[in-house]
């Protein structure tokens, strides 16, 4: 058994927990659009809905989710539902190859190879209103299926069932979800496919730094041993998450976590800290390089190193400003560089923090951009020594 996880599958994309907070408002108007298809089955017209939302704002949990949860209640009034989810990155490549894929989804005793596109939805809509049974198709990453497969009559296939074997008559297809991380996609579709999409998607903001953190503290308990994970150090990640650039990717933070606890593990530690986390994301997602560093004011390096030294001291994710002044009167001593004062020294952390290299999220706590502290602290010791000696590469 290992020493920092009690179940890693729940940090992984498969895995859809039964709650999603701070999405739940999104699934009740999904259930408000889609529930009167459940009262008179047969007669139920095909609905439309987008949803828009940047990469790792729950739009596949969200879709899923809803999808499993329709199921279930469709089978309480024994409706043959099934709800039919299509990841575009993985089986979009083509338009034919889609339907095909849909068609083995849907009604595998219709799915042939020698069928056209045209062929395989006619199959498709015969094939369910002959057996009763009804669907809902989520395709998620449509704008991504359009830039790539560069077939946008996909969209005006798909919201125009009902003209495929009957026109006019309901087809089973309970409706259409497509989702997109923006609505660029748009200016690729004609008039008749926008027509019949719709102008009014539902928006997912990205998540806020708290509602990460509510996120995070489920996942935390569902995939790591009690205590492996402090609660700074998940708060640590909601800070860095909702942060540019990463702009609320929960997705990001769960794979932070994940990497961060391999990591930790590897080392046979038994908790993760934050110097796992800012190992793992100056790997994944490096905010600040060599150059970044060798290319600042002198006094810029000698603060920086201040903060570093600081966080060591503090073995946690911030330190106080406080802190970063005593650790730079520290380090000028050491290097018997001219002190700073409380001003300069202010007013390099301020400089850093535009430059993206230092966070502030008050005077108590100030942390590194993805950085880890260790190697930084190297990193600058050199560049220090070197200021000694005369060779200034600042």
């Amino acid at each position: 058994m290992g020493l920092i996880f009690k179940d890693r599958e729940k940090l992984t994309p498969r895995y859809i927990p039964l709650t999603l907070p701070h999405r739940e408002d999104e699934i009740r108007l999904l259930w408000g659009v889609f529930k009167d298809s459940l009262s008179a089955p047969s007669e139920t017209h095909l609905k439309t809905v987008q949803i828009i939302g940047g990469v790792g704002s729950g739009k596949t949990a969200v879709t899923r989710l809803f999808g499993d949860r329709f199921e279930k209640e469709a089978s309480k009034g024994r409706i043959d539902l099934r709800h039919v989810y299509v990841n575009l990155k993985l089986h979009g490549r083509s338009r034919v190859i889609l339907y095909r894929y849909l068609v083995q989804q849907a009604a595998p005793e219709v799915y042939s190879t020698s069928l056209s596109a045209e062929e395989l939805l006619y199959e498709l809509v015969r094939y369910l209103m002959s057996k009763r049974r009804f669907i809902l198709i989520t395709m998620d990453e449509i704008d991504y299926f359009i830039k790539h497969a560069r077939e946008p009559d996909v969209i005006y296939d798909l919201t125009r069932l009902e003209e495929v074997a009957e026109p006019g008559t309901p087809c089973n297809v309970f409706g259409v979800i497509f989702t997109a991380r923006s609505k660029d996609f748009h200016r690729d579709l004609d008039q008749a496919a926008l027509s019949t999409l719709g102008r009014l998607p539902i928006e997912f903001k990205p998540y806020t730094a708290s509602q990460i953190l509510d996120i995070l503290e489920m996942r935390v308990e569902e995939a790591f041993k009690p205590g492996a994970v402090s609660s700074e150090v998940v708060e640590y990640v909601a800070d860095l998450t909702a942060s540019k650039p990463i702009n609320g990717d929960l997705r990001y933070a769960l794979d932070l976590l994940l990497y961060s606890g391999n990591l930790a593990e590897n080392e046979g530690c038994e908790r993760v800290t934050a110097e796992h986390i800012r190992r793992v994301l100056n790997i994944t997602h490096p905010s600040v390089t060599d150059e970044d560093v060798v290319s600042l004011p002198d006094q810029e390096k000698i603060v920086l190193l201040g903060v570093a030294r600081a966080l060591k001291l503090s073995g946690g994710p911030y330190t106080s400003l406080k802190d970063v002044r005593a650790a730079t009167a520290m380090v000028c001593e050491d290097h018997r560089l001219k002190p700073l004062s409380a001003d300069d020294v202010d007013d390099a952390v301020e400089d850093l923090y535009i430059r993206g290299i230092v966070d502030i999220k008050s005077l108590g706590a100030i942390g590194l951009s993805g950085v880890p502290a260790e190697a930084l602290s190297r990193f600058l010791d050199a560049l220090v020594q070197r200021l000694e000696s005369g060779l200034d590469e600042g």
